[in-house]
Formats: C-alpha cells, structure tokens, sequence
C-alpha cells in the first residue's frame, strides 16, 4: 500500500478510535487520580518500603487487590497476588568494623563507621596492606593516572570522591564516577576499595543516601542462578579514617589532597606501617513480595489468549534515619494510581478488546526490578504472546516550559504537554501507532530518556526478552528519592493524559485484527 494512503487511513482510524472510546476516556479522571494517590503516597504508610514498622508496602497491596475485587477485575493469579520469593542481606553495623594493624597484628586503630555495598550473604573478613590512591582516576586525555605503576593485587586501596577535574569544577559527587574507580582497582586485582569524602568537597549528602539505602539490605530473588557475587567490595569510609592510615606520612588528607591539585600530579604510595583488617557482618533474612495481577479478558476467543501488559511499581524507599517519610507521590504513586483508572476505563466497556490487557503492579522495583524481573520469569500470559509491554513510572510532575535540547536532558522535567517515552523501537508498527494517540492527546513525545533509562524500569525485563515496550515518564526532578516528593506538586491534569493515552494505545494493540509486527527485535 502506498505508505502515504497508509498514514491517511491509520490517522482517520484513531480519529474513529478516540470518538469510539470517549464514554471509556471520562472515567479517568483528575478527582479520582488525586483520591487514590492521597492514600498511596499518605504518611501512614511508612513510604511503601519493606522491614518498616507499619507495613505500608503490605497494605498498598491489599489497597490495590480491594480496588480490583471492587471493580470485578479478574485475579491474574489466585488471590491477585503473585508472590515473589526474595533474600534480603542486611548490614549488620554493630559488628563492621575496620581496624588498622601493625606489622605484628596491634591494633593501631578501630573504626566501626564504615559500610558497604554488595558482597556475599555471609561475613565477609578483608585483611591486606593498603595503597593510596589518590583519587583512584585516569583521564584517557591527559594520561593522568593515579595507580600508574601500582601494584593493586590483594590490596585495599584508598581513594577519595570526586576527581582533579571535578574538584576545580566545583562538582559534585557523582555516582558514576565513583563506580569507575571500584571498576578500575577491581581490574588492578585490589581486594577492596575504600572511598571517603574528599576534603575540598563541602556536601557529601549523597554518601548519606548511599548508606540508607546500604541499610535497607541488599536484595535478590531467592534461588537466582543468575545472580553474579562481585569479586571486590567498595567500602564507604570517613576522613578520620583515611587521616589513621596515613599518619605514618606525617600529612593528613586534606595535605595530599592539596598537593594532587596543585601540581596536577598523583600521590600514590604504598603504606608502610599498617595493615587493614576489615570485618563486614550480615544478616540474611526472607522476604515475601506481592506482584498484584489483574486481568480484563479479550472477547475473541482465541485472539484472548494473547495481551497487553500495563504496569507501574508500586514500592519505595522508605523513611530517613530522622523519621522523616519519603512519601514517593510521583515516585511512582502517580503511575501505581494511574494504573487502576486505566484497569477501570478497560473494565466499564461494554465490548471488551479482542485481545487481554493484564494490569501487572509490581514490587521491589527500588530494590532493582525483582517484582518485574520475577513476572517476566512468570507471566500469566506467556510473554510469546505478549505484544506490549506499557510501563508507567514517574508520570505526575510537569515543568512550565518544554526544556532545551542538550546533554541534561536526562535530568529535566517535560513540560506541560512533553511525555518521555523509552522504547527499543522494536515495533515500527507499535512507534506509529504511539505518535498518532499523541497527536490526538496534544503530547508532544520523546525519547530522550531511552538511551540513559533503558535499563532502569520495569520494562526492562521486557525488553530484554523481546517484548516491545513503551516505558512512561514525566522526567527527573530535583525530589526524586527525596521526602519533598509530596502530593501538592503533582499534576494530576498531565497525569490523566498520559493515563488516557495507555488507554488508547493498548486498546489499539489488542483490538486490532492482526497482532503488531516486530520488525526491529532485540539481539
């Protein structure tokens, strides 16, 4: 067909679509979204995290299963909940300790303030001698290289945040840099690296979140084959520290650190006097998720045995050490509440799509996708016979313009009509159909977030197994993960746009007569 005939018709049919489906599209409304989300993101339920003393992330589940009974959704599973069976292995501080040891085991020094990320389920011991590194950087353009003829094999290396660059910048502590340095000096065969806060760096709050988010425990799906243990461990430590095991040089951190800078040159040496003993206990208990599955059944009798996934996480991270809530209003309860206006338009049709739409809201996502990774090893449609998968993540907040262009992207808000949309853009077919419900809803579409985010929702575990995926989001905010994150900055006319274009394209993927072609797979 003559591609331009092809648009015609496909523009006309949406045209058709949207008419068709207006009484389904009033159903979503802002009163409801803030209703529901007055609950999902209220104090009382501790922010949705798990090991809280009010078991908030226990009583959204039971919320969202009484929101689906309420509405005569089927269970996707029996009971609507898919349980998903994980480990937690939470550091135990009262017995981690790093002690510096003289050449005939004294103890020189004890510190008990250190933590760390990672490692085995058991009590991990590090005994070695200990390197200093710097900043522990190499800067591929200038050669600069603070462990250049080190030898890192069975050491702890010390090094401090940030790098030469990033501290005449005035920048801040950036996650992916540090994760650089762990990758450098695990290369170089170090047995640990310990990282403390530099001291030209005058806000190291993110070492703060590092470390709640270290006492939350480290998850993993119980009985996971696949699950690699990481050779070295990156363990987070203080300035005092780093002043103990460099006082046989007579200079203390700040000297050293003044000293890179100046002459634009490392430091690096080999600590003569001392030895690092470090002890990192655990405590491994079980954990019961709850994935809540809902299913509108297709009418065509054996067009129904394939679907449309939408789904939204509905945990997140808690409370803060000072018993402050992070409440998560956009993260993610704008897209947990989302979800149940859309599963509410599909129910109240008359005439169901020819195809299922499951509502899938998934668990442990903050603890890394485990709800979403445990469905996709578990669908209640085999994901062979899943067309889409239509995530909702963040979907609630707006800015007043449409940003620029340019390398922040990945950080800024969309603007009153923007919507990010993550997609491998495995389906041209599931793209156009994508852009026509936009251009209905007056969204102005983007994809901006693909090549950073691909691999940090929930689709993902979609993506990977070929299903083609719409991944959702208004964009980053200065609140995420922070417990400004509140009610009152929401959106809610943006977030019923994006709910009703989830609506219009996943009842265009399941009614259609032949299933989305994928033209583009993933390899």
């Amino acid at each position: 067909m003559n591609t331009k005939i092809s648009l015609i018709l496909l523009f006309l049919s949406f045209n058709l679509l949207v008419r068709a489906q207006k009484n389904e599209l009033k159903t979503i409304t802002e009163n409801d979204l803030r209703a529901h989300l007055e609950f999902v993101s209220s104090d009382y339920l501790q922010g949705r995290d798990f090991n809280s003393e009010v078991p908030g992330l226990e009583i959204t589940a039971n919320y969202l299963k009484a929101q689906c009974m309420k509405m005569g959704l089927k269970p996707g599973v029996e009971g609507y909940f898919q349980h998903v069976e994980m480990v937690s292995v939470l550091p135990d501080f009262k017995n981690t300790f790093c002690k510096l040891l003289d050449a005939d085991r004294n103890e020189l020094y004890s510190d008990s303030d250190i933590f760390s990320l990672g490692g085995s389920e058991k009590l991990d011991t590090i005994t070695g001698d200990v390197v200093f590194a710097g900043y522990g950087w190499y800067n591929d353009k200038t050669k600069y290289n603070d462990t250049e003829g080190m030898n890192l094999k069975g050491k702890v290396v010390l090094v401090m945040t940030r790098n030469l660059e990033s501290v005449k910048e005035g920048g801040k502590i950036e996650a992916n840099t540090e994760m650089r340095k762990m990758q450098k000096a695990m290369m170089g065969g170090a047995k640990a690296i310990i990282l403390v806060p530099d001291p030209m760096n005058d806000n190291a709050s993110i070492l703060k979140e590092i470390k709640k988010y270290s006492s939350g425990g480290m998850f993993h799906l119980k009985d996971d084959k696949s699950r690699l243990s990481v050779p070295m461990q990156m363990i987070f430590g203080t300035e005092q520290l780093a002043n103990e095991i460099l006082k046989e040089t007579g200079k203390t951190l700040a000297d050293l650190q003044k000293e890179i800078n100046e002459s634009g040159s490392p430091k690096s040496f080999e600590v003569k006097e001392c030895k690092a003993q470090i002890q990192l206990a655990k405590e491994t208990i079980s954990i019961d998720g709850k994935n809540v599955i809902a299913i509108v059944e297709g009418s065509d009798p054996v067009l129904k045995n394939e679907c449309v996934v939408i789904s939204a996480h509905y945990d997140h991270i808690g409370m803060n050490e000072n018993g402050e809530v992070y409440n998560g209003a956009d993260d993610n309860g704008t897209g947990t509440v989302a979800l149940l206006e859309i599963a509410e338009a599909f129910q109240g049709m008359k005439t169901k799509p020819k195809r299922s739409i499951v509502f899938v809201w998934v668990t442990a996502e903050e603890k890394g996708l485990f709800g979403s990774n445990y469905y996709s090893q578990h669908p209640v449609i085999p994901l062979a016979n899943t067309l889409a998968d239509i995530n909702l993540d963040m979907v609630g907040r707006s800015a007043e313009n449409e940003p620029e262009k340019g390398d922040e992207m990945s950080k800024q808000l969309a603007g009153p009509n923007g919507l990010y949309i993550v997609s491998g853009k495995q389906s041209s077919e599931l793209m156009k159909i994508s852009d026509e419900v936009c251009k209905e809803l007056g969204l102005v579409p983007s994809d901006d977030l693909t090549k950073e985010f691909l691999t940090r929702s929930d689709y993902f575990h979609f993506y990977k197994n070929g299903v083609p995926i719409l991944g959702l989001s208004t964009g980053m905010h200065d609140d995420y993960h922070k417990t400004t994150d509140e009610i009152e900055k929401i959106d809610f006319t943006k977030m019923k746009r994006v709910a009703q274009y989830s609506f219009l394209v996943a009842y265009q993927v399941a009614n259609q007569k032949n299933r989305i072609t994928v033209d583009n797979p993933e390899e």
